[in-house]
């Protein structure tokens, strides 16, 4: 619905007024986003007495027989390919007995996105075909409008240098977030943190649902392990742009992935919720699978710079839904349309909340040069083999009573004082070996567990200094100068 609103919100000859209807679980949810944006709202029971010029909706639920305008009813999603959660013979979206009414036929018109849905209108009742409206997909042009901004939307991602894994969930049982809840702790516990960054978009239905203090703490292992969480009403499309790959099920956002040529693995598939024959059904039986009993690392790898092939069959009229959208309705309004041409916004830069994981499991080879795999420590996750290196703030105290490196939280004080920090640290955690902190931008202090310190220039992470110079040590501390090859982090140690 916002990605069409911008069409009527311009025009200053035209009012706009939300209302929302007042037998869905997730109504709530709906006017807290409402209220948040600014909207205009009128109570549903009160928006029933009034007369409106048109009518916007984007679900088939409600008393929609009851809202006296002429309604243009809008696909919930990419259209219509899954069966109605309230009623299993029937579509979601096209359900027969909100569509007719008393042998009327309620909406004015019915959009989809693509010729092929026609058909499906057809089978739920004939009479609504001549209402149809191949309009193409609107949050689809806003997509691909969008690509010249994707450096921007990875950006705030923190994304830069990393491969960005989108994971995507919509609702229900089926879902990838109600059927494999622990699978982002588990995504998470696999990856390199220098190569990756992984983000999570959850249906709004499932934030409705549940609530964000239950799906904080659903998700606070793999938060804590440096995953992002994209906000329900907001960043989603932006994401899609961003991504690398894309892990996902049968919600729309596979299929927007797919037609934003992102490659993409099916974590699950919607099982009996998918309508047999449909698009999004051949689209999943094509698409590859993450097989939780193989290494996840190494299908990830295999599946970034796939082709996922064409999603043709889902989307048509590309580039054209604001214009036909936006003659359908001022049709309907009866006006003339305003003199500027219909076109897709591009996405907002959303703001995302990152974070860095606090202990790391890393993997040192090299000699002078040394590469580092270094890989969140999640825990009930299996650890990769590798020292212990550790965040003098980490939420687990068990972690740096294991650690090999501490390293500091965001400091800079003067040498003397850090020199004096690593003592503390290293007598605090006996297990340690190096203690190593950051004096000014770009000069590290590390103190070794013999007493030796070490000064020096760093364009790396405290964190991967402090790693670098563990394996130093063992190797039998060779020269003054490391090259590090640590994704993102890659760079040079000197002293």
């Amino acid at each position: 619905m916002w990605d069409v609103l911008p069409l009527l919100l311009t025009d200053r000859r035209v009012a706009v007024t939300f209302a929302v209807d007042n037998g869905s679980v997730f109504s709530h949810r709906i006017r807290d986003h409402l209220a948040e944006a600014g909207a205009r709202t009128v109570d549903w029971d009160t928006a029933l007495t009034l007369r409106y010029d048109l009518a916007l909706a984007a679900s088939d639920n409600g008393e929609l027989h009851r809202v006296r305008a002429p309604l243009i009813l809008l696909p919930h999603g990419i259209g219509y390919h899954r069966r109605s959660p309230s009623d299993p013979t029937a579509i979601s979206g096209l359900r027969r007995s909100a569509l007719v009414r008393r042998n009327r036929i309620i909406p004015n018109t019915l959009v989809v996105a693509h010729d092929h849905q026609l058909a499906v209108i057809a089978s739920v009742e004939p009479r609504l075909l001549p209402r149809a409206l191949v309009a193409g997909d609107p949050c689809l042009d806003r997509i691909h409008l969008s690509e010249p901004r994707r450096r921007e939307y990875r950006t705030a991602f923190g994304a830069d240098r990393r491969e960005l894994v989108l994971l995507c969930s919509t609702w229900g049982r089926h879902s990838l977030f109600g059927a494999r809840t622990e699978l982002p702790a588990r995504i998470l516990a696999a990856l390199p943190t220098d190569r990756f960054r992984c983000a999570l978009v959850l249906h709004p239905n499932v934030w409705a649902q549940h609530g964000a203090l239950r799906i904080n703490a659903l998700l606070r292992r793999a938060t804590d392990a440096g995953l992002a969480v994209v906000p329900p009403e907001q960043g989603w499309q932006a994401a899609i742009v961003a991504a690398s790959l894309v892990i996902s099920d049968h919600g729309s956002l596979s299929s927007y992935s797919v037609g934003a040529g992102r490659p993409l693995l099916l974590a699950t598939d919607g099982g009996p919720e998918v309508v047999p024959g449909s698009p999004l059904d051949h689209l999943r039986q094509r698409l590859p699978r993450l097989r939780l009993d193989e290494p996840l690392e190494t299908q990830i790898e295999q599946a970034l710079g796939q082709d996922p092939g064409s999603a043709t069959a889902i989307f048509a009229r590309t580039g054209q839904a604001a214009a036909i959208l936006r003659a359908r309705m001022y049709a309907v309004l009866g006006l003339p349309e305003p003199a500027w041409t219909a076109r897709p916004e591009p996405l907002p830069t959303p703001e995302i909340t990152t974070a860095e994981p606090d202990a790391l499991r890393v993997r040192v080879s090299g000699t002078t040069t040394l590469t580092l795999h270094r890989y969140p420590v999640v825990p009930g996750e299996s650890e990769p083999p590798g020292h212990l290196a550790v965040s003098e703030h980490a939420t687990d105290p068990e972690h740096l009573e294991r650690a090999a490196v501490v390293w500091s939280a965001a400091r800079q004080d003067c040498p003397a004082d850090a020199a004096e920090w690593g003592t503390v640290t290293l007598r605090r955690w006996p297990g340690a070996q190096v203690a190593v902190t950051e004096v000014a931008p770009g000069s590290i202090v590390a103190l070794l567990r013999d007493g030796h310190r070490v000064t020096g220039q760093a364009t790396v992470p405290r964190s991967v200094a402090g790693s670098a110079l563990y394996q130093w040590i063992l190797l039998g501390r060779p020269g003054t100068e490391l090259t590090i090859q640590a994704g993102a982090n890659s760079g040079v140690l000197r002293w």
